[in-house]
């Protein structure tokens, strides 16, 4: 058991034999998480969380919010100049998907031991990403007066949204990449170096809190797309190593 309390339970209802069953170990949601997302996207993001209900997602998605800002101030230092509402929605929506998936595919997308995929856990992130833009566009379609995007903004979140679990994909396209898909990438991931995520993945994947710390080290550089996420999640796996050091005294 980790020396951080994170209140983790698990469904009640599932197929999955014993020795499986760890992967579906989720944060319960709570209003407090409301107090990391920025005040003008707030009830947007309370009228989503019922599709936000899986896999921790709703947690992540404020969570992660709280960096809103930080990344998109920090990329104008760079001289892009990226869509705030295009960016928000797209971190808001971009994990929808997970809501229409089996337990089975929600807990084959979670057995690895750091952050590089395995065979057995693409296929459940390749439908996510699908799925997510899919709920996402119907979404924003039918509200986009009220949110104030355009139909090509639209179009941009759904393809943020397809390519947010692809940085191999997006590095290898930097010019033609919009700055609001790099950053969601980073935003996305720099869960996985939050205090939260860190010790929910050692239990829920199985894996010793020394070595967990060490695959993300060593995965890091490939999981992000810009300078901004990698410098964040150096950062923030500075905090992770002090508490794995604290936990093996």
């Amino acid at each position: 058991m980790s020396m951080i309390n994170i209140n983790l339970k698990i469904p009640t209802v599932n197929s999955l034999p014993e020795s499986e069953k760890h992967f579906l170990l989720y944060i319960p949601w709570n209003e407090k998480y409301l107090e990391f997302v920025p005040d003008d996207y707030k009830k947007f993001f309370k009228e989503i969380l019922p599709i936000l209900n899986a896999r921790t997602t709703d947690v992540h998605k404020a969570v992660c919010l709280q960096y809103l800002d930080e990344f998109i101030d920090k990329a104008k230092q760079n001289g892009e100049m990226p869509n705030r509402n295009v960016l928000a929605y797209a971190l808001m929506l971009h994990d929808a998907g997970w809501s229409q998936m089996t337990q089975e595919e929600i807990a084959a997308s979670l057995g690895v031991k750091g952050l590089a995929l395995n065979t057995k856990a693409m296929g459940p992130k390749e439908k996510h990403a699908v799925l997510g833009a899919q709920i996402a566009k119907k979404i924003l379609t039918n509200n986009k007066d009220k949110l104030g995007i355009s139909n090509k903004e639209v179009e941009i979140i759904c393809t943020a949204i397809l390519y947010h679990d692809k940085p191999e994909l997006v590095s290898g396209s930097q010019n033609q990449i919009p700055i609001e898909i790099k950053l969601l990438v980073d935003l996305d991931h720099i869960w996985s170096f939050t205090q939260l995520n860190f010790w929910q993945d050692v239990q829920r994947k199985g894996v010793d809190s020394k070595e967990y710390l060490e695959n993300l080290k060593n995965d890091l550089n490939n999981y992000f797309v810009t300078n901004i996420g990698k410098d964040k999640a150096r950062e923030l796996l500075v905090q992770r190593e002090i508490e794995v050091i604290n936990e093996n005294q």
